[in-house]
Protein backbone atom coordinates (compact mmCIF):
# COMPACT_ATOMS: atom_id res chain seq x y z
CA UNK A 1 0.00 0.00 0.00
CA UNK A 2 1.28 3.19 -1.15
CA UNK A 3 0.58 4.74 2.70
CA UNK A 4 2.46 1.92 4.15
CA UNK A 5 5.61 2.05 1.78
CA UNK A 6 5.58 6.53 2.76
CA UNK A 7 5.71 5.26 6.34
CA UNK A 8 8.59 2.93 5.80
CA UNK A 9 10.42 5.89 3.95
CA UNK A 10 9.62 7.77 6.83
CA UNK A 11 11.19 5.75 9.17
CA UNK A 12 14.25 5.07 7.17
CA UNK A 13 15.01 9.15 6.80
CA UNK A 14 14.08 9.43 10.59
CA UNK A 15 16.61 6.80 11.19
CA UNK A 16 19.32 8.73 9.15
CA UNK A 17 18.02 12.28 10.98
CA UNK A 18 18.55 10.97 13.83
CA UNK A 19 21.51 9.58 13.73
CA UNK A 20 23.60 12.09 11.86
CA UNK A 21 21.28 15.06 12.63
CA UNK A 22 20.48 15.54 9.14
CA UNK A 23 17.25 17.17 7.98
CA UNK A 24 15.55 14.63 4.92
CA UNK A 25 12.47 14.43 3.75
CA UNK A 26 10.66 12.63 1.16
CA UNK A 27 6.99 13.47 0.08
CA UNK A 28 5.92 9.99 -1.34
CA UNK A 29 7.41 6.74 -2.09
CA UNK A 30 6.92 3.57 -4.17
CA UNK A 31 8.40 0.52 -4.85
CA UNK A 32 8.16 -3.02 -5.94
CA UNK A 33 8.33 -5.67 -3.18
CA UNK A 34 9.15 -8.18 -6.18
CA UNK A 35 11.64 -6.49 -7.68
CA UNK A 36 12.41 -3.81 -5.21
CA UNK A 37 12.12 -0.85 -8.14
CA UNK A 38 11.67 2.36 -6.16
CA UNK A 39 10.28 5.74 -7.28
CA UNK A 40 10.75 8.94 -4.59
CA UNK A 41 8.79 12.18 -5.16
CA UNK A 42 9.87 15.32 -3.48
CA UNK A 43 13.23 14.33 -1.93
CA UNK A 44 14.10 17.46 0.09
CA UNK A 45 17.38 17.74 2.16
CA UNK A 46 17.09 21.06 4.30
CA UNK A 47 20.69 22.98 5.54
CA UNK A 48 21.68 24.16 9.14
CA UNK A 49 20.01 27.09 8.54
CA UNK A 50 16.82 25.21 7.04
CA UNK A 51 16.81 26.50 3.46
CA UNK A 52 17.43 24.09 0.06
CA UNK A 53 20.40 22.30 0.30
CA UNK A 54 18.95 20.27 -2.67
CA UNK A 55 15.60 19.28 -3.80
CA UNK A 56 14.83 16.24 -5.91
CA UNK A 57 11.47 16.59 -8.07
CA UNK A 58 12.17 12.46 -9.04
CA UNK A 59 13.88 9.52 -8.44
CA UNK A 60 14.22 5.95 -9.86
CA UNK A 61 16.20 3.63 -8.78
CA UNK A 62 16.17 0.32 -7.60
CA UNK A 63 16.98 -1.24 -3.78
CA UNK A 64 19.51 -3.49 -3.09
CA UNK A 65 19.27 -4.78 0.25
CA UNK A 66 16.13 -3.49 1.90
CA UNK A 67 17.39 -5.04 5.33
CA UNK A 68 20.56 -2.63 5.15
CA UNK A 69 18.13 0.55 3.79
CA UNK A 70 16.26 0.13 7.13
CA UNK A 71 19.37 0.23 8.94
CA UNK A 72 20.52 3.45 7.32
CA UNK A 73 22.82 1.79 4.75
CA UNK A 74 22.06 3.50 1.41
CA UNK A 75 22.73 0.65 -1.45
CA UNK A 76 21.00 1.00 -4.62
CA UNK A 77 21.69 0.30 -8.41
CA UNK A 78 21.08 2.71 -10.95
CA UNK A 79 19.43 5.80 -10.14
CA UNK A 80 17.72 8.32 -12.43
CA UNK A 81 17.43 11.57 -10.91
CA UNK A 82 14.83 14.47 -12.68
CA UNK A 83 15.08 18.04 -11.70
CA UNK A 84 17.83 18.29 -9.30
CA UNK A 85 17.88 21.87 -7.65
CA UNK A 86 21.29 22.34 -5.97
CA UNK A 87 22.24 25.47 -3.75
CA UNK A 88 25.55 25.66 -2.11
CA UNK A 89 25.76 28.39 -0.09
CA UNK A 90 28.15 30.53 2.57
CA UNK A 91 26.20 32.20 4.86
CA UNK A 92 26.96 35.55 6.03
CA UNK A 93 29.58 35.69 8.77
CA UNK A 94 30.61 31.87 8.07
CA UNK A 95 33.50 30.17 6.87
CA UNK A 96 32.02 26.66 5.85
CA UNK A 97 29.45 25.83 2.97
CA UNK A 98 26.06 24.62 3.95
CA UNK A 99 27.35 21.31 2.40
CA UNK A 100 30.12 21.38 4.24
CA UNK A 101 27.94 21.45 7.50
CA UNK A 102 26.12 18.76 5.93
CA UNK A 103 28.73 16.26 5.71
CA UNK A 104 30.15 17.03 9.17
CA UNK A 105 27.24 15.86 10.09
CA UNK A 106 28.10 12.48 8.91
CA UNK A 107 31.47 12.47 10.49
CA UNK A 108 31.31 13.96 14.03
CA UNK A 109 35.10 12.95 14.63
CA UNK A 110 33.49 11.02 17.86
CA UNK A 111 34.77 7.16 18.24
CA UNK A 112 31.82 5.71 16.98
CA UNK A 113 30.01 2.23 19.04
CA UNK A 114 31.37 -0.77 18.14
CA UNK A 115 29.61 -2.02 14.82
CA UNK A 116 28.37 1.38 14.29
CA UNK A 117 28.88 1.85 10.73
CA UNK A 118 29.48 5.12 9.09
CA UNK A 119 26.83 6.51 7.09
CA UNK A 120 26.85 4.65 3.53
CA UNK A 121 25.66 5.86 0.51
CA UNK A 122 26.32 3.83 -3.57
CA UNK A 123 24.92 3.64 -6.67
CA UNK A 124 26.38 1.72 -9.80
CA UNK A 125 25.30 4.56 -11.67
CA UNK A 126 23.43 7.67 -11.38
CA UNK A 127 21.99 10.02 -13.87
CA UNK A 128 20.86 13.19 -13.61
CA UNK A 129 18.93 15.29 -16.05
CA UNK A 130 17.16 19.12 -16.56
CA UNK A 131 18.84 20.24 -13.26
CA UNK A 132 20.81 23.23 -11.63
CA UNK A 133 23.49 24.10 -9.68
CA UNK A 134 24.00 27.35 -7.65
CA UNK A 135 27.03 28.67 -5.53
CA UNK A 136 26.33 31.70 -3.85
CA UNK A 137 28.75 33.33 -0.84
CA UNK A 138 27.15 35.98 1.07
CA UNK A 139 30.21 36.99 2.33
CA UNK A 140 31.48 37.99 -1.46
CA UNK A 141 31.06 41.52 -3.11
CA UNK A 142 28.93 39.45 -5.78
CA UNK A 143 27.26 36.99 -4.12
CA UNK A 144 26.28 34.47 -7.30
CA UNK A 145 29.69 32.47 -7.63
CA UNK A 146 28.20 29.94 -10.13
CA UNK A 147 25.08 29.39 -11.70
CA UNK A 148 24.85 26.27 -14.06
CA UNK A 149 21.23 25.27 -15.89
CA UNK A 150 20.62 22.56 -18.67
CA UNK A 151 22.69 20.55 -15.94
CA UNK A 152 23.12 16.47 -17.02
CA UNK A 153 25.23 14.36 -15.85
CA UNK A 154 25.89 10.42 -16.20
CA UNK A 155 28.43 8.96 -13.31
CA UNK A 156 29.25 5.36 -12.77
CA UNK A 157 30.44 3.90 -9.08
CA UNK A 158 28.96 6.38 -6.96
CA UNK A 159 29.87 6.33 -3.47
CA UNK A 160 29.25 8.14 -0.05
CA UNK A 161 31.50 6.62 3.41
CA UNK A 162 31.33 9.45 5.82
CA UNK A 163 32.25 12.49 4.51
CA UNK A 164 34.10 11.32 1.94
CA UNK A 165 32.45 11.41 -1.87
CA UNK A 166 33.88 9.33 -5.29
CA UNK A 167 32.81 8.77 -8.56
CA UNK A 168 33.61 7.96 -12.16
CA UNK A 169 32.41 11.10 -14.23
CA UNK A 170 31.24 10.02 -17.42
CA UNK A 171 29.15 12.85 -18.67
CA UNK A 172 28.68 15.95 -17.03
CA UNK A 173 27.09 19.37 -19.67
CA UNK A 174 25.56 22.43 -18.64
CA UNK A 175 24.94 25.94 -19.18
CA UNK A 176 26.36 29.03 -17.11
CA UNK A 177 24.65 32.48 -16.75
CA UNK A 178 28.03 33.85 -18.12
CA UNK A 179 27.32 32.19 -21.23
CA UNK A 180 29.82 29.29 -21.37
CA UNK A 181 28.53 26.02 -22.50
CA UNK A 182 30.23 23.05 -21.48
CA UNK A 183 29.52 19.99 -24.12
CA UNK A 184 31.21 17.21 -22.18
CA UNK A 185 32.68 16.76 -18.74
CA UNK A 186 34.42 13.61 -17.65
CA UNK A 187 36.69 13.21 -14.79
CA UNK A 188 37.29 10.58 -11.70
CA UNK A 189 36.66 12.54 -9.10
CA UNK A 190 37.23 12.32 -5.09
CA UNK A 191 36.14 14.66 -2.15
CA UNK A 192 37.50 14.70 1.13
CA UNK A 193 37.86 17.08 4.05
CA UNK A 194 41.07 17.76 2.61
CA UNK A 195 41.15 17.51 -0.85
CA UNK A 196 39.10 17.73 -3.97
CA UNK A 197 40.39 15.69 -6.86
CA UNK A 198 39.52 16.04 -10.24
CA UNK A 199 41.67 13.12 -12.22
CA UNK A 200 41.81 12.07 -15.54
CA UNK A 201 39.69 15.50 -16.51
CA UNK A 202 38.43 16.37 -19.95
CA UNK A 203 36.29 19.24 -20.43
CA UNK A 204 35.05 20.23 -24.09
CA UNK A 205 33.22 23.14 -24.99
CA UNK A 206 32.18 24.45 -28.81
CA UNK A 207 35.93 26.05 -28.97
CA UNK A 208 37.66 24.33 -26.20
CA UNK A 209 39.56 21.26 -25.31
CA UNK A 210 41.65 21.10 -21.85
CA UNK A 211 42.99 17.75 -20.81
CA UNK A 212 44.45 17.09 -17.19
CA UNK A 213 44.57 16.48 -13.90
CA UNK A 214 43.59 18.37 -11.31
CA UNK A 215 43.97 18.99 -7.17
CA UNK A 216 42.71 21.28 -4.49
CA UNK A 217 44.62 20.76 -1.21
CA UNK A 218 42.98 22.37 1.99
CA UNK A 219 42.00 23.25 5.54
CA UNK A 220 38.14 23.24 5.48
CA UNK A 221 38.47 26.80 7.16
CA UNK A 222 40.73 27.86 3.75
CA UNK A 223 37.27 28.19 1.50
CA UNK A 224 37.27 31.47 3.59
CA UNK A 225 40.13 32.91 1.69
CA UNK A 226 40.35 30.71 -1.18
CA UNK A 227 42.36 33.08 -3.40
CA UNK A 228 45.00 32.95 -0.91
CA UNK A 229 44.66 29.54 1.00
CA UNK A 230 43.46 26.81 -1.16
CA UNK A 231 46.74 25.25 -2.97
CA UNK A 232 45.78 24.14 -6.37
CA UNK A 233 48.14 21.42 -8.38
CA UNK A 234 47.33 20.55 -11.93
CA UNK A 235 48.71 19.13 -15.11
CA UNK A 236 47.30 19.78 -18.15
CA UNK A 237 48.24 18.25 -21.28
CA UNK A 238 47.73 19.03 -25.16
CA UNK A 239 44.77 21.20 -24.40
CA UNK A 240 43.22 24.12 -26.17
CA UNK A 241 41.79 26.86 -24.98
CA UNK A 242 39.62 29.61 -26.70
CA UNK A 243 39.96 33.33 -25.32
CA UNK A 244 36.44 34.18 -26.20
CA UNK A 245 35.04 31.42 -23.79
CA UNK A 246 37.68 32.93 -21.14
CA UNK A 247 36.71 36.24 -21.99
CA UNK A 248 33.33 34.85 -20.18
CA UNK A 249 34.70 34.58 -17.06
CA UNK A 250 37.62 36.99 -17.48
CA UNK A 251 37.17 39.85 -20.24
CA UNK A 252 40.83 40.77 -20.49
CA UNK A 253 41.78 38.70 -23.48
CA UNK A 254 41.64 39.49 -27.69
CA UNK A 255 38.97 37.80 -29.47
CA UNK A 256 38.92 35.79 -31.74
CA UNK A 257 41.92 33.97 -30.47
CA UNK A 258 42.53 30.67 -29.03
CA UNK A 259 45.85 28.63 -27.91
CA UNK A 260 47.14 25.17 -27.33
CA UNK A 261 49.04 24.54 -24.34
CA UNK A 262 50.62 22.16 -22.06
CA UNK A 263 51.43 23.35 -18.31
CA UNK A 264 52.39 22.47 -14.96
CA UNK A 265 50.47 24.64 -12.34
CA UNK A 266 50.87 24.42 -8.46
CA UNK A 267 50.41 27.60 -5.97
CA UNK A 268 46.49 29.40 -4.93
CA UNK A 269 45.05 31.40 -7.25
CA UNK A 270 46.69 35.06 -6.32
CA UNK A 271 50.44 33.09 -5.96
CA UNK A 272 49.97 30.74 -9.32
CA UNK A 273 53.43 29.04 -10.29
CA UNK A 274 52.86 27.82 -14.30
CA UNK A 275 55.99 25.71 -15.42
CA UNK A 276 57.12 24.22 -18.31
CA UNK A 277 54.60 26.01 -20.24
CA UNK A 278 54.49 25.45 -23.91
CA UNK A 279 51.79 28.01 -25.48
CA UNK A 280 51.14 28.62 -29.39
CA UNK A 281 48.85 30.21 -31.18
CA UNK A 282 48.65 31.33 -34.57
CA UNK A 283 52.84 32.22 -34.86
CA UNK A 284 52.97 32.86 -31.32
CA UNK A 285 54.77 30.60 -29.14
CA UNK A 286 55.76 30.32 -25.43
CA UNK A 287 58.22 28.15 -23.75
CA UNK A 288 59.34 29.01 -19.83
CA UNK A 289 58.00 28.97 -16.27
CA UNK A 290 56.13 32.09 -14.47
CA UNK A 291 54.89 33.01 -11.21
CA UNK A 292 51.76 35.35 -10.86
CA UNK A 293 50.75 36.88 -8.02
CA UNK A 294 47.78 38.95 -7.05
CA UNK A 295 46.34 38.39 -10.31
CA UNK A 296 42.71 37.81 -8.93
CA UNK A 297 43.10 40.36 -6.27
CA UNK A 298 42.48 44.20 -6.55
CA UNK A 299 43.39 45.34 -3.19
CA UNK A 300 46.93 44.01 -4.05
CA UNK A 301 49.78 45.06 -7.18
CA UNK A 302 49.92 42.17 -9.35
CA UNK A 303 53.68 40.90 -9.76
CA UNK A 304 54.83 38.28 -12.74
CA UNK A 305 58.38 36.78 -12.43
CA UNK A 306 59.35 35.03 -15.98
CA UNK A 307 61.94 32.76 -16.97
CA UNK A 308 61.58 32.67 -20.80
CA UNK A 309 63.05 29.83 -22.98
CA UNK A 310 61.98 31.18 -25.90
CA UNK A 311 58.83 33.79 -26.63
CA UNK A 312 58.72 34.10 -30.48
CA UNK A 313 55.85 36.67 -31.35
CA UNK A 314 55.22 40.43 -32.93
CA UNK A 315 54.06 43.20 -31.34
CA UNK A 316 50.01 43.21 -32.15
CA UNK A 317 50.00 38.74 -32.00
CA UNK A 318 51.18 39.56 -28.44
CA UNK A 319 49.06 42.24 -27.36
CA UNK A 320 46.30 40.49 -28.30
CA UNK A 321 46.89 37.06 -26.42
CA UNK A 322 47.81 38.85 -23.15
CA UNK A 323 44.93 40.08 -20.20
CA UNK A 324 44.86 44.11 -21.51
CA UNK A 325 46.50 44.73 -17.93
CA UNK A 326 50.37 43.59 -19.50
CA UNK A 327 49.45 44.09 -23.45
CA UNK A 328 49.14 47.77 -22.99
CA UNK A 329 52.61 47.65 -21.09
CA UNK A 330 54.19 46.88 -24.35
CA UNK A 331 56.34 49.63 -25.89
CA UNK A 332 54.90 50.70 -29.71
CA UNK A 333 58.12 50.02 -30.97
CA UNK A 334 57.81 46.57 -30.85
CA UNK A 335 55.69 47.30 -33.92
CA UNK A 336 59.20 47.70 -35.88
CA UNK A 337 60.99 44.58 -34.58
CA UNK A 338 58.24 42.68 -36.80
CA UNK A 339 58.61 38.84 -35.80
CA UNK A 340 60.99 38.46 -32.70
CA UNK A 341 62.26 36.19 -30.22
CA UNK A 342 62.94 36.74 -26.58
CA UNK A 343 64.78 34.88 -24.02
CA UNK A 344 65.66 35.73 -21.02
CA UNK A 345 63.78 37.28 -17.69
CA UNK A 346 61.59 39.60 -16.56
CA UNK A 347 60.07 40.97 -13.29
CA UNK A 348 56.73 42.77 -14.12
CA UNK A 349 54.30 45.20 -12.01
CA UNK A 350 51.82 47.26 -12.67
CA UNK A 351 54.85 50.36 -12.71
CA UNK A 352 57.90 48.80 -13.32
CA UNK A 353 59.38 45.94 -15.40
CA UNK A 354 63.22 44.43 -14.87
CA UNK A 355 64.33 42.44 -17.39
CA UNK A 356 67.67 40.91 -18.21
CA UNK A 357 66.59 39.76 -21.89
CA UNK A 358 67.87 38.65 -25.75
CA UNK A 359 65.89 39.54 -28.55
CA UNK A 360 66.38 38.26 -31.74
CA UNK A 361 64.45 40.06 -34.54
CA UNK A 362 64.25 40.87 -38.11
CA UNK A 363 66.51 43.86 -38.04
CA UNK A 364 69.06 42.66 -35.64
CA UNK A 365 69.96 41.54 -32.20
CA UNK A 366 70.23 42.92 -29.08
CA UNK A 367 71.29 42.06 -24.97
CA UNK A 368 68.81 44.13 -22.92
CA UNK A 369 69.41 44.51 -19.14
CA UNK A 370 66.94 47.30 -17.90
CA UNK A 371 64.57 48.50 -15.35
CA UNK A 372 61.52 50.52 -16.71
CA UNK A 373 59.41 52.72 -14.58
CA UNK A 374 56.03 54.38 -14.87
CA UNK A 375 55.35 51.68 -17.69
CA UNK A 376 51.58 52.39 -17.15
CA UNK A 377 52.33 54.98 -19.35
CA UNK A 378 54.71 53.00 -21.86
CA UNK A 379 55.70 55.11 -24.64
CA UNK A 380 56.74 57.58 -22.29
CA UNK A 381 58.41 55.39 -19.52
CA UNK A 382 61.83 55.95 -17.56
CA UNK A 383 64.28 53.41 -18.07
CA UNK A 384 68.26 52.33 -16.75
CA UNK A 385 70.78 50.05 -17.77
CA UNK A 386 72.26 48.71 -20.27
CA UNK A 387 71.97 48.35 -24.23
CA UNK A 388 73.61 46.29 -26.92
CA UNK A 389 72.80 45.93 -30.53
CA UNK A 390 74.18 43.40 -32.51
CA UNK A 391 74.55 44.16 -36.85
CA UNK A 392 70.88 46.16 -35.63
CA UNK A 393 69.77 48.41 -38.25
CA UNK A 394 69.09 51.45 -35.74
CA UNK A 395 67.53 53.67 -38.94
CA UNK A 396 64.23 51.17 -38.61
CA UNK A 397 63.81 52.19 -34.87
CA UNK A 398 64.00 56.13 -35.23
CA UNK A 399 62.99 56.05 -39.14
CA UNK A 400 65.66 58.03 -40.36
CA UNK A 401 66.94 56.17 -43.74
CA UNK A 402 70.25 57.18 -43.57
CA UNK A 403 71.43 54.99 -40.11
CA UNK A 404 72.32 50.99 -40.92
CA UNK A 405 73.64 48.29 -38.93
CA UNK A 406 75.24 49.51 -35.92
CA UNK A 407 77.44 47.24 -33.12
CA UNK A 408 77.15 49.22 -29.62
CA UNK A 409 77.42 48.81 -26.20
CA UNK A 410 76.04 51.55 -23.99
CA UNK A 411 74.77 52.18 -20.69
CA UNK A 412 71.22 54.02 -21.07
CA UNK A 413 69.62 56.57 -18.40
CA UNK A 414 66.38 58.24 -19.44
CA UNK A 415 62.66 58.34 -20.98
CA UNK A 416 60.74 57.94 -24.14
CA UNK A 417 60.15 54.88 -26.43
CA UNK A 418 58.94 57.12 -29.18
CA UNK A 419 60.42 60.12 -31.31
CA UNK A 420 58.18 63.24 -29.18
CA UNK A 421 59.22 62.01 -25.45
CA UNK A 422 62.99 60.27 -26.24
CA UNK A 423 65.47 62.03 -23.88
CA UNK A 424 68.13 59.59 -23.11
CA UNK A 425 71.68 59.72 -21.57
CA UNK A 426 73.74 57.48 -23.45
CA UNK A 427 77.61 56.69 -22.56
CA UNK A 428 79.31 53.74 -23.84
CA UNK A 429 80.86 52.77 -27.36
CA UNK A 430 80.16 52.28 -30.98
CA UNK A 431 81.96 49.81 -32.76
CA UNK A 432 80.50 50.05 -36.01
CA UNK A 433 77.87 52.07 -37.57
CA UNK A 434 76.59 52.83 -40.44
CA UNK A 435 75.61 56.18 -41.44
CA UNK A 436 74.89 58.03 -44.51
CA UNK A 437 76.48 54.91 -46.84
CA UNK A 438 79.68 55.45 -44.69
CA UNK A 439 81.17 53.18 -42.14
CA UNK A 440 82.06 54.71 -38.72
CA UNK A 441 84.19 52.50 -36.25
CA UNK A 442 85.05 52.42 -32.75
CA UNK A 443 83.23 55.46 -31.50
CA UNK A 444 83.26 56.37 -27.69
CA UNK A 445 80.01 58.46 -27.12
CA UNK A 446 78.49 60.14 -24.21
CA UNK A 447 75.73 62.60 -24.39
CA UNK A 448 72.32 63.10 -24.84
CA UNK A 449 69.87 61.70 -27.44
CA UNK A 450 66.85 63.94 -28.32
CA UNK A 451 64.40 64.37 -30.79
CA UNK A 452 66.67 62.50 -33.42
CA UNK A 453 69.35 65.01 -31.83
CA UNK A 454 72.71 63.86 -30.06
Amino acid sequence: LPIVQTRLAKFATDSINSEFGTNIQIDRLKFSLISWDTSLKGVFVKDYQKDTLFYIDRLSTSILNIRNLVNGKLEFGDIEVEKLNFKLKTYKGETSSNLEVFIDKLDDKKPRDPGTPPFYFSSSDVKISNSSFKLTDENKKTNEVLDFRDLNINANDFLIVGPEVTSEIQNMSFSSKSGLQVENLETSFKYSKQQMRFDLLHIKTSKSNIKGNLVFNYNREDFSDFLNKVNITAVFDESTVSFDEVNLLYGEFGKGKEAFFSANVNGVLNDLNTTDLFLQSDNTGVRGDFNFKNLFSSADPFVINAQMRNVTSSYYELRSLMPKILGDNIPSLFEKLGQFTIRGTAGITQKVIEAKVNINTLIGSSYADLTLTDIDDIDNASYKGFVSLIDFNLGEIVNNEKLGLTNLDVNVEGKGFVQETLNTKVTGEVYTLEFNDYNYKSINVSGIFKDQLF
